[in-house]
């Protein structure tokens, strides 16, 4: 599977870019769907077969050029199945989800298999896509290399994001992390440099 990276709107946020065996998928298209549109094709070295696009939450600067890719890929929308009440009240559009996702959902593209993890706290929704074969991490806004995701939007909860950082970190090995927000970067290179993660992971 092969993923890239696209800085997209005013918050900087990652839109991301899944190949894998001939279907590719966005994460978190939070604007600049033109842009978002130019790459793919560029990706794809034609007209691509986009399977779905997701959000890893409700937040605007996450979904915000979702409805146009959508329409305009004939793709599949995915949204964590708590944050549908939050996302129907934020955003103006008609988009509706295809697919819910939820605990234990397996959400497959080509030849790579993602498991959803259920990571509230950011947003009671907020949803972790965890692709264990190549140990990689989709957080939305969870966990950065520098912080934490903001607790103090509508929905937020500290203790349930603290509940979703210690699952994360006490994953065994070395998973590489792809953030809403900054640079990719190793999780145990994070838990490390951090007392307050590292005593997540030893508890």
């Amino acid at each position: 599977m092969k993923v890239e990276k696209i800085e997209v709107g005013s918050l900087a946020t990652n839109c991301y870019v899944l190949s894998s065996a001939g279907e590719m998928a966005i994460i978190d298209p939070g604007e600049d769907g033109e842009r978002i549109l130019d790459r793919i094709a560029e990706v794809a070295e034609g007209r691509p077969s986009v399977k779905f696009v997701l959000a890893t939450h409700f937040h605007w600067d996450h979904v915000d050029a979702a409805a146009e890719l959508v329409e305009r890929l004939e793709a599949d929308f995915y949204l964590g199945e708590k944050d549908l009440s939050y996302f129907k009240q934020a955003t103006e559009n008609a988009l509706s989800p295809d697919r819910l996702l939820a605990e234990g959902d397996t959400v497959t593209l080509g030849d790579a298999s993602f498991s959803v993890w259920e990571t509230p706290g950011h947003s009671p929704g907020s949803i972790t896509l965890v692709e264990a074969a190549k140990r990689k991490l989709f957080v939305g806004d969870l966990i950065f290399s520098t912080g934490f995701g903001r607790t103090d939007l509508p929905g937020g909860s500290k203790s349930d994001l603290e509940e979703s950082l210690a699952r994360v970190v006490k994953l065994d090995g070395d998973w590489e992390v792809y953030s809403g927000h900054g640079p990719i970067f190793q999780l145990g290179e994070k838990v490390n440099s951090s007392p307050y993660l590292k005593e997540m992971r030893e508890s």
